[in-house]
Formats: C-alpha cells, structure tokens, sequence
C-alpha cells in the first residue's frame, strides 16, 4: 500500500521518526481540498500517545476538506543543513500517512490540550493551563491523526 523508501540506507528506526515528530515545532498537512485539489498546510502539532494532534477553528476550509476525505500526510523537518557548494543538504525529516479525525472526548481533548501548551509554553502552571483551556472552550477543535504508515530520513 505505501511505497518502501527507495534509499533504504537513509531511512531511520521508528524510534527515531517518533522522536522527531515528537520534536520538532510545526509540519505541513497535506489534505485534499473539496474541488480535488490538494493542499499543504503548516500546522503547529503534538506527537501524543502514539499519534499527531494539532487543533483548529470548528468550521472553514481545512475542518471541510478533512471531514470530506479524511486520508491525510503529514510531514515535518527536523534538521535542515544547506552545504555550499555540495548541491545538497543534510536533512533529517519524517513523514507520516493516516487518517484525520475530530477528537469528541472531553478527557483527551484536555490531554492533548494540556501536553500542547506544555510543549509551546513550558513556564506555564497547569492552573494556568487550566484556566486558559477554559476560556478556549468550544472555540476550537482537536484534531488526530491515526497512523497508519512512518517513516523517517536522515540526511547524510
């Protein structure tokens, strides 16, 4: 179903891509659009209890496009090395193919939501986490990406 990496010496452990993806601080999201084009989103996220979560506004264009086709790719890069006068870089990224889902449970959604703000805010105190996700109620959505196939590269 998913195509093996090509460059077999390249491709890292899976504890490794998990490390990355657990890492790094934003990747893109690639979904299909709902006229069939595809689309590739930066999106801040959270490799959490074995999947990608990131969160959204409850309506628009990426909440339509995911609720119409939920198969999704997500990729980040978590080293990127430019060589001047190598014609290349040394690259570190991963890549992972799943299946997209709004989150309904409240206990996850406060999970994720707390694991979110301690990776993008670590000084904060879980009150004021708790406060904050509070008054952030029913203003967004959670995503989750299930995964289904992950892979990782390390660059030379």
């Amino acid at each position: 179903m998913f195509r093996e990496m090509r460059c077999k010496e390249l491709q890292t452990s899976k504890e490794a891509a998990e490390e990355m993806l657990a890492r790094t601080s934003h990747g893109t999201l690639a979904l299909t659009l709902e006229d069939g084009y595809p689309c590739a989103l930066p999106v801040s996220h959270l490799y959490f209890e074995g999947a990608i979560y990131f969160h959204g506004a409850n309506a628009g264009q990426k909440y339509d496009a995911l609720a119409k086709n939920p198969k999704v790719c997500f990729s980040a890069v978590a080293r990127d090395d430019f060589q001047p006068g190598k014609f290349t870089t040394y690259f570190d990224s991963v890549m992972a193919y799943g299946t997209a889902s709004t989150v309904e449970d409240g206990a996850e959604i406060g999970r994720v939501a707390r694991a979110l703000c301690k990776k993008y805010e670590p000084k904060l105190t879980d009150e004021a986490i708790g406060k904050y996700a509070a008054a952030e109620q029913g203003k967004f959505c959670v995503f989750k990406i299930t995964i289904a196939y992950l892979t990782g590269k390390k660059g030379r």
